[in-house]
């Protein structure tokens, strides 16, 4: 039963690709923060391409918190009844970032908005296991130890319009300095200011605040990351076709066009590749991705690179269905 409590709770980060942010222009975080990621809920569930994704991370997040205990199954009826409100009306956005790339859950932070209500969460987290409660200025921060990963940190800012954001994380420390951010109590230097993606057609961005290269390992994409010092990928979707850009920062303009011109000669790389290959040259997936790369769009402005692929919604609708009917 406990299994249950804390994955009924935990709903809005089981789902997380498939909620969403509301547009807004900047969000505070960690100083030490690594990455920064936002998703549309209400364009991702309309989208010819995140729609049936949306179901899908649906089904399966009900599906794996059925298994406890009694293994008797839920229901979303059930989950609406239970905590006292219906999650994926009610979840107006989720912004998350971490300050580590290897094992992100030890500095998660997540900051999920909700309408006025909060239904039952609160009485609710007094049924988890490791349960404690703490007082933050005018705050309570709930802890529970849901398993071997440690304590998860959590509590609840209301702004002036009543509006509710559940703020989720591994160190209680950034729960009480993201209060204190958003209640304008303090102005703490640990923390940083990044601006987010308020284009109401993007599906989803992330930003990296610094480059992965230890996790990236060798190769031309380690090469390209050496030289980046920010990148910014998103996705959005534009009538019938999903659109994949990157913006890509160089510490130089004499890197950024190093970075141009990776891209601009990928596709021949790919094709030179599958050449030296039998199987890969006559392989579908390999041709059908020299086919992708050989639309991307590159340009240059100084010392930043964007980059752009522009394809059929139903295309990738059909290539997402086929690899998970696999």
């Amino acid at each position: 039963m406990r299994k249950t409590l804390f994955g009924l709770l935990c709903l809005p980060l089981l789902l997380l690709i498939s909620s969403g942010s509301k547009a807004q222009d900047t969000v505070v975080v960690p100083g030490d923060s690594k990455f920064v990621l936002q998703v549309d809920l209400q364009a991702m569930r309309s989208s010819k391409v995140g729609g049936p994704l949306f179901e899908m991370a649906t089904k399966a997040a009900i599906e794996e918190m059925g298994k406890g205990d009694k293994g008797d199954g839920l229901s979303l009826e059930k989950i609406k009844e239970f905590i006292g409100f219906d999650p994926l009306t009610e979840v107006q956005g989720i912004v998350v970032c971490a300050s580590e790339f290897e094992k992100p859950e030890k500095s998660l932070l997540g900051m999920v908005r909700l309408k006025k209500t909060t239904g039952n969460i609160e009485g609710l987290l007094l049924g988890l296991p490791g349960y404690e409660k703490s007082d933050h200025r005018d705050y309570e921060i709930h802890s529970a130890t849901p398993g071997d990963e440690g304590k998860v940190f959590g509590s609840i800012h209301k702004d002036k319009s009543g509006n509710n954001t559940l703020i989720i994380g591994a160190q209680k420390e950034s729960v009480t300095q993201l209060l204190d951010s958003l209640d304008k109590v303090r102005e703490d230097k640990s923390l940083k200011t990044v601006t987010l993606d308020s284009d109401r057609k993007v599906l989803a961005s992330i930003q990296l605040l610094e480059i992965p290269t230890k996790e990236l390992g060798k190769g031309p994409q380690a090469n390209i990351a050496n030289l980046l010092t920010s990148l910014v990928l998103s996705i959005q979707e534009d009538a019938d076709d999903l659109e994949i850009r990157g913006a890509m920062q160089a510490a130089t303009e004499k890197q950024a066009d190093k970075i141009k011109q990776s891209f601009q000669g990928l596709a021949a790389l790919l094709e030179l590749f599958a050449s030296m290959d039998d199987e890969a040259s006559e392989d579908p997936e390999m041709k059908q991705v020299i086919e992708f790369v050989k639309q991307i769009k590159v340009t240059q402005e100084g010392s930043s690179v964007k980059v752009r692929l522009r394809l059929p919604s139903s295309q990738i609708s059909e290539m997402i269905q086929k690899e998970l009917s696999k």
